[in-house]
């Protein structure tokens, strides 16, 4: 009998690599120029294009001007030129920052004028992607989810920070390796997270974005700021000092009971007033996210949210955790793009991203 049990792992192990060969396909979400067309996603004001990192013009001479650019464009950060392994030391963050106006390409810019070009009390929506995206991908699709997010604005205003991260890995026969090197590549990427909102005027509400297993870097940043520690590390400052931040979850690749005390984000809770966690029954890579070890891995909270014994162990914590159930709009799809394109959710978000409970409280 235990001969048979330890064979178990074994006798899955085709079964475990041909659903981890379709569980890469559908993470490899990032579209092309042609997929995305009038169809798929609402219609842009500018045409994007897929423009590789080195190809933008250096920023203009002279002292960068810091005015309000809440409403004509929004920023783009990555995190690809910042050490991706850690040594127990704190890793230097160095992030390649652009910004794209409303009707203009992208231009080279840095921390700085992020930091001083966001207006204070204007809410700022930080958005993470998944894995198997490429740089250009990731700058091709930054315009698509501006226009999606602010179809949902009704006279309100947000500013959009897209993060980027590395995040592709060329394709290998060991696929389950690959999904968890990324995994273990966004939980690290929580740290440069973690340093981009110290960087953001404590005036601004913050929502956190992260679709697939970008909602790890959005559960390892707020770990990180409430005193947590990811993979030996520690933020010396990131700490959420009050700040208003909100979370929403789509598509999370983060196993359900990892925000529960003594799992892996057990301190992400104290650093967000709320997460919105979009869930779908039909997604079919989350479907087989277990699959990538069998014996250990939960299901996602992204397939069907939290559990009664989740709950149970969240205690008052968990009214925090709002799952909604997106099935019926996006299908069976984990795809960004089937996300994005529905205006219908970027309304069902907007309480989240535009903070408008507090901006009404601010005005009165």
């Amino acid at each position: 009998m235990r001969l048979r049990l330890l064979a178990v792992p074994y006798c899955l192990r085709p079964i475990q690599l041909t659903a981890l060969a379709a569980l890469i396909v559908l993470f490899s979400h990032a579209p092309t120029s042609a997929q995305l067309t009038v169809e798929t996603v609402p219609p842009a004001t500018y045409e994007s294009e897929d423009v590789p990192f080195g190809e933008y013009a250096p920023p203009s001479e002279g002292e960068p001007h810091y005015s309000s650019m809440a409403d004509s464009g929004y920023w783009f950060l990555s995190t690809n030129n910042c050490p991706q392994s850690f040594d127990h030391t704190c890793p230097q963050f160095c992030p390649i920052v652009l910004r794209r106006e409303q009707c203009d390409d992208f231009r080279r810019s840095s921390l700085a004028e992020l930091s001083g070009g966001l207006e204070p009390g204007v809410p700022v929506c930080i958005v993470i992607h998944g894995s198997f995206v490429d740089t250009p991908s990731a700058c091709h699709e930054s315009g698509f989810v501006w226009n999606w997010l602010r179809s949902a604005s009704c006279g309100n205003r947000m500013q959009m920070v897209y993060f980027s991260w590395p995040s592709f890995k060329p394709l290998s026969i060991f696929a389950a390796n690959d999904v968890n090197i990324l995994g273990r590549q966004a939980a690290r990427n929580g740290y440069y997270l973690a340093e981009l909102i110290q960087h953001i005027p404590p005036e601004c509400p913050i929502c956190i974005l992260g679709h697939s297993h970008g909602t790890r870097v959005a559960s390892a940043g707020l770990h990180l700021m409430a005193g947590g520690r990811i993979q030996g590390i520690c933020h010396p400052f990131a700490r959420a000092n009050g700040r208003q931040i909100r979370t929403v979850f789509a598509a999370a690749a983060v196993d359900h009971n990892w925000l529960n005390p003594g799992k892996r984000y057990d301190r992400a809770l104290y650093s967000t007033e709320c997460i919105l966690n979009l869930t779908n029954c039909k997604d079919p890579a989350l479907a087989v996210y277990p699959l990538r070890m069998p014996l250990f891995v939960k299901r996602p909270i992204g397939s069907t949210g939290l559990t009664g014994w989740d709950r149970r162990q969240l205690g008052r914590m968990g009214t925090k955790i709002r799952d909604y159930d997106v099935s019926r709009a996006v299908g069976a799809s984990h795809l960004w793009p089937y996300y994005f394109r529905n205006n219908d959710l970027a309304m069902a978000m907007r309480n989240y991203v535009y903070f408008p409970d507090r901006i009404t409280a601010a005005t009165n």
